[in-house]
């Protein structure tokens, strides 16, 4: 009814403008490192009132972790996120209780509930629960990068006190030490180090953001970029002691391991000629982008399918206009509203996710779109577009053992199983039912048709908001599969 998934399992729960939304997430694995800061990014993303036709509602949408973590890590227990609901304004929908408004689930959830239904703002119905569900995502995006976390199993790091990185991090408690290490470095930096962060702090270098010691396993590297997966060393002189050798080998062998790469510069490099530095790091970062390209049209390698999975949404179309500018204008010329496109493209997947036939991939995929409010539809790969082309022209030519195909029209997905390329997949989201222009409708109470007017605050086009609630969905069904097939371990 209102929960999903075998092993990662969400309950979801609170209405609209009641007291609270939130969610319960079941097994999620014990020692995954999480904070309130991990979901705020994507939370951020769904908020209305950011961008032009969203609605003016804004809540706060801070979690609020009522169980299921202990000194900053998940426990295995069930997790329990509360978000407050205070920027409510329910007269507008007393006002209108008698009229079921047309294409809301007004009129269904009165027959269903017999008039117990909380009808504010739609109750139990509306897209305000999914802030549960982008929270819920975040995590599994964050489970899906479990490898890649800034603190690595014990099995990762070693089992001694003191691993081989050079530093305790092994023991419960002491990742914690290394942080709070890490933010003392912060305080006295070196002149060499001060003026690299100068050049590369606040997004300077081609928009990437750089982090100064920010740990990562069982070290602290002086600045990195997670995004590009990229470490920068500044080496001093300790660098040239035998034991500072050791360290360092093992800390690139690491790294190298998990597809960071490293640049090292010395202190005069940096302080004699930082523009040829910031050049070097500016062409390393273009290489990155340019090998991202590149793979968009196939499949990543295997090692690099073991790394990350990557989850990206995003709007192509609004009111029929692939320009979103002029889609969008569509609807405040005609004082209206309009539905859109929204692609998702997930790259990264292990071969073999999926349980056919009732739990495909396409299956779990298409159930969880559908529990996005004005979802009308989704379609794989080439979609309905498949249903006019020869079968020689659909099929995907394999091109070597990693499953790599030379076209991608299945999206990734073959017999309801991943197939290792790029998952594609699109949904169409309705206009928004909350339109400022007149209706008809039945009001219960006389039995008669009346026109009336919808009041509130609403989206133009609510599509605007839906890319991070699809990202959401998609990595609650990808996660729960990666942990049925033991990609992702129950202790982390």
């Amino acid at each position: 009814m209102n929960s999903f998934g075998k092993i990662f399992r969400i309950h979801i729960f609170g209405e609209s403008h009641g007291e609270s939304v939130g969610i319960v997430i079941d097994g999620c694995p014990a020692g995954l490192a999480l904070t309130e800061e991990d979901l705020l990014p994507d939370l951020e993303r769904r908020k209305g009132g950011k961008q032009k036709g969203t609605t003016p509602r804004q809540e706060a949408d801070y979690p609020i972790f009522k169980s299921g973590l202990f000194n900053g890590k998940t426990t295995g227990f069930p997790i329990t996120i509360l978000f407050e609901n205070n920027n409510t304004r329910s007269e507008d929908y007393t006002k209108q209780r008698s009229i079921p408004r047309p294409g809301h689930a007004d009129w269904v959830a009165h027959q269903k509930f017999g008039g117990h239904e909380d009808y504010r703002g739609g109750g139990h119905f509306s897209a305000r629960l999914t802030t549960g569900l982008v929270a819920a995502g975040a995590i599994a995006k964050k489970l899906m990068k479990y490898h890649l976390t800034p603190n690595p199993s014990p099995k990762e790091r070693g089992n001694e006190a003191s691993d081989n990185f050079g530093y305790i991090t092994d023991t419960t408690g002491n990742y914690q030490i290394l942080k709070d290490f890490a933010k003392a470095n912060r305080k006295n930096p070196t002149p060499a180090e001060e003026a690299l962060w100068n050049a590369v702090r606040n997004r300077n270098i081609d928009g990437y953001k750089f982090r100064r010691q920010h740990p990562v396993a069982g070290f602290i590297p002086d600045f990195i970029c997670l995004d590009a997966k990229l470490v920068i060393e500044i080496d001093g002189a300790y660098h040239s002691k035998e034991e500072q050798q050791v360290y360092d080998a093992a800390r690139t062998e690491w790294l190298y391991e998990y597809h960071y790469r490293i640049l090292r510069f010395t202190n005069e490099e940096v302080m004699g000629n930082i523009s040829h530095v910031v050049q070097r790091i500016r062409e390393e970062l273009s290489e990155k982008l340019m090998q991202s390209n590149q793979s968009e049209a196939g499949s990543p390698s295997p090692k690099e399918r073991e790394v990350e999975v990557v989850i990206s949404a995003a709007v192509t179309e609004i009111a029929g206009e692939k320009d979103l500018e002029k889609g969008l204008q569509k609807a405040i010329d005609a004082k209206d509203s309009v539905g859109g496109i929204v692609e998702c493209k997930v790259t990264g997947v292990p071969v073999g996710l999926g349980e056919p036939y009732f739990d495909s991939v396409e299956s779990l995929i298409a159930q969880m779109m559908f529990t996005i409010p004005a979802v009308r539809g989704v379609e794989f790969g080439t979609g309905f577009a498949a249903a006019k082309m020869f079968g020689s022209e659909h099929n995907d030519a394999i091109e070597d053992m990693s499953g790599k195909t030379t076209t991608n029209h299945a999206g990734g997905i073959v017999g309801g199983i991943t197939n290792g390329n790029e998952i594609v997949f699109r949904i169409a989201v309705k206009p928004t039912s909350s339109t400022p222009k007149e209706q008809t409708s039945l009001n219960w109470d006389t039995e008669q048709q009346e026109t009336f007017s919808i009041k509130g605050r609403h989206d133009l086009c609510v599509a605007l908001r839906a890319p991070v609630i699809v990202e959401a969905a998609t990595a609650l069904v990808l996660v729960d599969l990666m942990l049925q097939e033991q990609h992702i371990k129950r202790v982390l």
